[in-house]
């Protein structure tokens, strides 16, 4: 009985020493610690101009339903996908080692002949690099004629388009945009609808809209997703087959100069951070965010914007924003100017790469073959 207790009593007495160990005070910070800790949690509330999204009821026009249909079949180019309610699916079985290409493009705005120019531009990158879908992020015009004119032109590629609306596009302007579109070019898919699009080696999802109403110019009509659209994006990552890529328009809450959600001139950030949450929660390891066309032009390797993923690397984790493909010039937060730009996203085997595409700036020749481009309003104004 003593030889049984006697190690007891040590067990318990060295518990007891870890505990008293563990349960030390530290020592506080010293001034310098403390001032150092002030200074940056004030720098981090100066810079902090978010507005997470809020309760509400979105348009279902905006944000699509997510419930299953009657089957379809839908052929594009040599490929057949399978349409079931929000979800539509290539059919097939995927290649080993399948490689999906994606040419990402946003923010087309006006549809002047220097942007029309500018998008055959991306679309000759797109096909040389042998992307199986275009993806257009939001902002594809102000009105219905500009959001029309400039998906058309995107559709001219012979791969499916998948679009969503930004914080510019009145939803009705929008739909009917694409319903337009969609009469001569059924490749052009309404990322409003669709909010499921499974292909071989990534499955696509959704969020269609803009979370703040500050940034949704249209004060009446504009796409706006609320906290319950952002929640229902974790159910919509529940039935991939795949990795996830998040497709939006917005963009989740960064903490470093270098996020995606830091605006010019003052530096601040306007993320979602019902965004960040959803993410980590659902596990989505890849996603598209395209609204602050000044914070493009690169993707990162997480939210917070700690880490910035060179082109050409192959990351498990890969968070893109491809700047604006507008022509008009915009000056990026790492000071370079840009005159239109375009990402083509490469994913395989669970990870991705990404490599950007900077228009140069149109020369004298080149504008006159983009003003015959230009509808006769845009080229009047």
């Amino acid at each position: 009985m003593i030889r049984r207790t006697i190690p007891l009593l040590l067990a318990i007495a060295f518990v007891a020493s870890c505990k008293r160990q563990a349960e030390t005070p530290q020592p506080p910070p010293t001034a310098d610690e403390a001032k150092e800790e002030k200074a940056a949690a004030a720098e981090e509330t100066a810079n902090d101009a978010s507005v997470a999204s809020v309760s509400g009821k979105s348009d279902p026009a905006c944000i699509g339903p997510i419930g299953t249909g009657e089957p379809s079949t839908l052929t594009i180019g040599d490929r057949k996908y399978t349409r079931n309610g929000h979800e539509l699916r290539i059919e097939g079985e995927a290649p080993e080692g399948a490689e999906v290409r994606i040419g990402v493009l946003a923010n087309l705005n006006v549809a002047n002949g220097e942007n029309l120019f500018n998008v055959r531009r991306y679309l000759a990158e797109f096909e040389q690099a042998g992307v199986e879908l275009i993806v257009v992020a939001g902002d594809s015009g102000d009105e219905l004629d500009a959001i029309e004119r400039n998906l058309r032109a995107v559709a001219e590629a012979s791969v499916p388009v998948l679009a969503i609306a930004g914080n510019r596009e009145r939803t009705r302007d929008f739909v009917a945009a694409v319903e337009n579109v969609r009469k001569e070019k059924p490749n052009l898919l309404s990322g409003h609808e669709i909010r499921l699009l499974g292909l071989h080696g990534v499955d696509v999802v959704t969020l269609p809209g803009y979370h703040d109403p500050r940034y949704i110019h249209p004060e009446e009509g504009g796409c706006q997703y609320f906290l319950e659209d952002v929640k229902a994006v974790q159910t919509l990552a529940s039935q991939a087959k795949n990795p996830v890529l998040l497709l939006a328009h917005g963009q989740p809450k960064g903490k470093t100069a270098q996020a995606l959600d830091v605006i010019a001139p003052g530096g601040e950030h306007i993320g979602d951070s019902n965004l960040n949450e959803v993410i980590l929660a659902a596990k989505i390891p890849f996603g598209i965010f395209a609204n602050v066309k000044e914070a493009g032009g690169k993707a990162l390797a997480d939210l917070e914007g700690n880490r910035i993923v060179p082109q050409g690397e192959w990351s498990e984790t890969l968070y893109l924003n491809p700047g604006a493909a507008d022509s008009l010039e915009w000056t990026m937060n790492d000071g370079t100017p840009a005159h239109g730009m375009a990402a083509i996203l490469h994913v395989k085997e669970g990870k991705a790469s990404y490599r950007i595409y900077r228009a140069p700036k149109l020369t004298e020749a080149e504008r006159e073959e983009a003003a015959k481009l230009a509808p006769a309003k845009v080229a009047a104004e």
